[in-house]
């Protein structure tokens, strides 16, 4: 076939796609059902022009159709990684994150399930034998995130139930594919099965594809930042990278090219927004989101053009055989749905799905261009029998025309049964809310219109929007609900404009991302109570967190920890920074749409919030008084910069300044951001000696007496929330903080907090006395403990330290006599 003729069937095919979407919905069908029917269609026609019929030119016509030089490779090589690595890009990790354990269950377990349940329920009335009703369950066990995603949302489905299967179709198609092509091997070599290896393969070749594409999505994203000063290079890096990740890990490395593109999407979608200025960003979204519409469009027709080829040698028992498989798959999916996941929910592995989402979930398992594919990739082999190639490709293509046809036309009135695509309370208020106040806004306007024509003002109260329902109140928590997600999404704004300003680093922005959505979704659900948990939660130390600490007090080795430290006080000094402007917003734009009763309640769970998070940040701002201070003075001078580049923009736009002394400027900026996003390292300073010589109360030692209070010193690591004082106790050893914060409690009920360079639990070896306070860790603490005998040389041997600390102690148990006398 030549090439002219190869262009000229995709573009005609182009231009009729394109009417695919209105004409589907003047028909009142789902649009990937409407291209199936429509791709099968012109593949049937294509077959009876094709005998020659009608006459010569048709035939040739027909054949350009039927012929294109596009097989199960070509499919698999041109569409499947767009397709994947656009779906990737949209996908937050943190939300898979989330449901992860629903997500695994369904795009991997269920996998394997349907496959084997698929197969061995063919296996006693098919004529094939078991290996090939295994590979037919392979290639069916696979969903179509395109079909259902589609209908899911015309539907006005749950943002939560496209999360699922978004999650579930990014994942399932590397578990089907890996499987298919090791029941495909041993059908083809026939090599007897070894499920050694076999698991071997299962494990090692998703990871394999998943670590090497996040390591060129990551790659991709940094080098975009450095192609920044025209959208086409960055565009250009980023249509190029599914296709090499998909290639490389393929052919080079052996391993699940479908991991890779899903990986190295997830990957430079979090890298990029960092990287490459917002306006490049959204060009290139722009483009990705074409470039997905036309492989989604193309792939469906093309997919479903050779479906009536395949189905060319059905028989009526293949039509038996083909309700056994569906009955065969719908039983193993209800068996995942209505089984596996809520006992996992139970055992509090992962959420809970409702008993409409479960539904939804069990019928929403359609297939598409991918089973095709993998049918058409079976009767391109010619080392199989023609009845397996046979017996594969036309329940293949009866199973996913069924799942179209019956399932598809049918599902979004499932979503409509179950409710699913009711607006949640908090968004209905909203709606009531959102018609009242345009409704007073366009009565005002409409009044100052007439006024300025000479009419009645009466006359224009008929005109204002009207609404069933609309002047009914919200109550008072769906107020609240619904002030405190508008103000996670402020949050969410301010946000990304210190991602823009490059303020934030990297690896912060898909945690600070993470929370504010958590916020917004808690909200929501569960008001003032959801929005404090989930804050709380983001304040708590993370598991992270708390391995690095294990690694550093079980190893000595501090690095891990130092860098997850330096990670949340960042996180902790954006978010404070956040909160600050946040504020006046709820008086400005809460209060006059939402009431004075609702912005008080709001006022008052931020400032909670504001509160907790000022009490954590001052926890390591005593811990480490000069690295705040350094990201600071890094937060500004990275706004600076921004603010900078921003009006040579304007000077630009303005005409004021010529291209060439624009881009001059602008690299200048460039190149001093790059210096000023190097954040400065924070140091734990762990080891005996430089503990000792760091704190000030030590500061006129020679540098024998530090030696030797070294040896005598004991480093300690206390984690946040660890008692290290008990009050009532006998004291057994002082302790000199050199990092970190605690927080001593006396009888009275006065607290105390103490930094870098204090000293706690003196009072009773001085004393002889039982402990005055409880103290505690509430932060990473570095200590120096001198135990009860230590601690008397060390004072015997240095008069003034010890003269310090006994004024120390007698101006502590002063506080604590004050504290404790009535008012």
């Amino acid at each position: 076939m030549s090439v002219a003729a190869v262009v000229l069937v995709i573009a005609l095919l182009l231009t009729v796609v394109s009417f695919a979407e209105p004409v589907a919905a003047r028909l009142r069908l789902p649009a990937s059902v409407f291209l199936a029917v429509l791709g099968v269609g012109v593949g049937a026609a294509a077959l009876f022009l094709r005998s020659g019929a009608v006459g010569e030119g048709a035939r040739s016509a027909a054949e350009a159709i039927t012929d294109l030089p596009l097989g199960a490779d070509g499919f698999l090589f041109v569409f499947l990684p767009v397709l994947l690595f656009q779906s990737a890009m949209n996908t937050e990790a943190r939300q898979l994150v989330e449901d992860a354990s629903s997500i695994f269950t369904l795009a991997i377990v269920a996998v394997v399930v349907s496959t084997f349940v698929i197969g061995f329920s063919l296996a006693p009335f098919a004529e094939a034998p078991l290996l090939a009703c295994l590979l037919f369950g392979a290639i069916v066990a696979t969903t179509d995130p395109i079909a259902v995603i589609g209908i899911f949302r015309e539907a006005g489905a749950p943002s939560r139930l496209v999360r699922l299967v978004e999650g579930e179709s990014l994942l399932n198609d590397a578990a089907a594919i890996t499987l298919f092509a090791l029941i495909l091997d041993m059908l083809v070599s026939g090599r007897a099965f070894d499920p050694a290896a076999t698991a071997r393969d299962a494990i090692v070749l998703p990871l394999g594809g998943a670590a090497a594409g996040a390591v060129m999505g990551r790659l991709a994203g940094a080098l975009i930042g450095r192609l920044r000063e025209n959208a086409l290079a960055p565009t250009s890096v980023s249509v190029g990278l599914p296709y090499l990740a998909f290639t490389v890990a393929e052919h080079l490395l052996h391993v699940s090219g479908v991991m890779a593109v899903v990986a190295a999407g997830i990957a430079f979608a979090a890298v990029g927004p960092a990287k490459a200025p917002p306006e490049i960003w959204r060009h290139l979204r722009a483009v990705w989101d074409q470039i997905d519409w036309w492989a989604a469009s193309l792939i469906f027709v093309l997919a479903s053009i050779v479906a009536p080829r395949l189905l060319a040698d059905a028989t009526l028992k293949d039509a038996l055989l083909l309700l056994v498989a569906i009955m065969a798959s719908l039983a193993a999916r209800a068996l995942i749905v209505f089984g596996v996941i809520p006992a996992l929910g139970r055992a509090g592995f992962g959420p809970r799905l409702g008993r409409g989402f479960q539904w939804i979930v069990l019928w929403g398992g359609l297939r598409g261009a991918t089973t095709l594919v993998l049918a058409l990739a079976v009767t391109e082999r010619d080392a199989l029998p023609p009845e397996i190639r046979s017996f594969v490709a036309v329940l293949s293509t009866g199973f996913v025309l069924f799942t179209l046809l019956m399932q598809g036309t049918t599902l979004r009135a499932l979503v409509r049964r179950t409710g699913l695509d009711q607006l949640s309370p908090v968004d209905r208020a909203l709606r009531r809310e959102v018609l009242a106040a345009a409704k007073r806004r366009v009565s005002g306007m409409l009044t100052e219109t007439a006024l300025a024509h000479g009419l009645s003002a009466p006359a224009t109260q008929g005109a204002a929007p009207q609404e069933a329902g609309a002047s009914e109140a919200a109550s008072p928590s769906e107020r609240l609900s619904l002030a405190l997600a508008t103000l996670a999404r402020v949050e969410r704004e301010i946000v990304m404009q210190r991602v823009r300003e490059r303020s934030v680093s990297l690896r912060l922005v898909d945690r600070l991302l993470g929370d504010v959505r958590r916020l917004s979704d808690q909200s929501r659900s569960s008001g003032a109570e959801g929005y404090a948990a989930a804050y709380r939660r983001s304040l708590e130390f993370s598991a992270r967190e708390r391995a690095a600490q294990w690694v550093a007090g079980k190893t000595g080795w501090s690095g891990w920890l130092a860098r997850a430290l330096a990670d949340r006080f960042e996180t902790l000094l954006v978010v404070s920074a956040a909160l600050t402007r946040i504020a006046p917003y709820v008086q400005e734009t809460i209060e006059p749409v939402l009431g004075a009763a609702t912005a008080a309640e709001a006022a008052r769970a931020l400032a909670a919030r504001r509160e907790e998070t000022s009490r954590a940040l001052a926890a390591l701002r005593l811990q480490y008084p000069g690295y705040a201070e350094a990201l600071e003075r890094r937060l500004l001078a990275n706004a600076a910069l921004q603010l900078e580049e921003t009006e040579y923009d304007r000077l630009h736009e303005d005409g004021l300044i010529g291209p060439e002394l624009h881009r001059d400027l602008r690299i200048g900026v460039s190149d001093r951001r790059r210096a000023a996003n190097v954040r400065p390292a924070l140091d734990l300073k762990l080891d005996a000696k430089t503990l000792v010589a760091s704190l000030p109360l030590f500061s006129g030692l020679s540098a024998e007496a530090i030696e030797r209070i070294a040896a005598l010193a004991e480093p300690v690591f206390a984690r946040p929330g660890e008692r290290l004082i008990r009050r009532g106790e006998t004291g057994d050893a002082a302790y000199f903080v050199s990092s970190g914060a605690v927080e001593a409690t006396a009888e009275s009920g006065a607290v105390f907090r103490l930094g870098r360079g204090e000293i706690f639990g003196e009072i009773a070896l001085l004393t002889d006395s039982p402990r005055t306070a409880d103290v505690d860790a509430i932060a990473y603490c570095s200590l120096l403990r001198l135990r009860r005998r230590a601690f008397q040389a060390f004072l015997d041997e240095n008069p003034e330290a010890a003269a310090r600390i006994a004024k120390t102690a007698e101006e502590r148990i002063k506080r604590n006599d004050v504290a404790s006398e009535p008012a």
